[in-house]
């Protein structure tokens, strides 16, 4: 018997679930302009949200990525699986169900057979695993898309964003599950909205100008509680 660690990429496994949130046109975002373009030209996104805000992400070599706000928080979801004898289409159906999104899983080995013990795992580590035996996509999204704009968030590399009728408290949650990053308001109103479009700033930067923008203040704590 084969267990997780063995190598993933070839049948796809689709889990389709009903998702609320959805990118198309409204008026709900106070930015008439919801939209940024990646500093090397590569690509551009734009997007409404008709039920909240939107966080739109522009990198660079292609990397632009529009969701509506909250879509990022799903990925520090802890999570608790036990799973005996199984193949993949059981783990991506507990997953999907844990993360109330479509997951689809195109594995190199489709047919093997694995245990899986995930004690409060962090969602991201186990899509992370399952990226490296396969090809992932979450919500319609690649996940080695996600992969690189984490990677671009955190080694300073200068981004475009925009960010539209979001509250700066799910602005931080859906950073900190994107990043990783131990991220927490520390003072101001948590539900005050961010709008904001900028040009070609590191994420720091970024979490200064939301800062200033929102009379918060946003800090990296490895200790406290977000």
């Amino acid at each position: 018997m084969k267990k997780l660690s063995a190598a993933v990429l070839s049948s796809i496994f689709v889990i389709s679930l009903t998702v609320g949130s959805s990118l198309r046109v409204s008026s709900a975002v106070i930015l008439e302009d919801c939209s940024c373009t990646a500093p090397d030209q590569s690509c551009s996104a734009s997007a409404s949200c008709p039920h909240g805000g939107c966080i739109l992400q522009c990198v660079g070599q292609g990397d632009c990525l529009a969701e509506c706000s909250g879509f990022y928080e799903m990925f520090g979801m802890e999570t608790t699986l036990q799973l005996q004898n199984a193949r993949y289409p059981q783990l991506v159906s507990e997953l999907a169900r844990i993360s109330g999104r479509d997951i689809a899983f195109s594995p190199t080995k489709p047919d093997s057979v694995f245990n899986a013990d995930y004690k409060r795992a962090v969602l991201w580590d186990i899509l992370d695993m399952l990226s490296d035996r396969g090809t992932v996509q979450i919500g319609g999204k690649d996940f080695e898309k996600l992969k690189r704009i984490r990677k671009a968030l955190l080694s300073g590399t200068k981004i475009s964003f925009c960010i539209g009728n979001t509250p700066v408290s799910t602005f931080v949650n859906d950073m900190a599950s994107l990043t990783g990053l131990p991220l927490r308001i520390t003072s101001g109103r948590p539900m005050t909205l961010v709008n904001l479009k900028v040009q070609e700033v590191t994420f720091d930067e970024l979490l200064v100008k939301v800062s200033e923008q929102t009379g918060t203040k946003i800090i990296e704590d490895p200790f406290g509680v977000q």
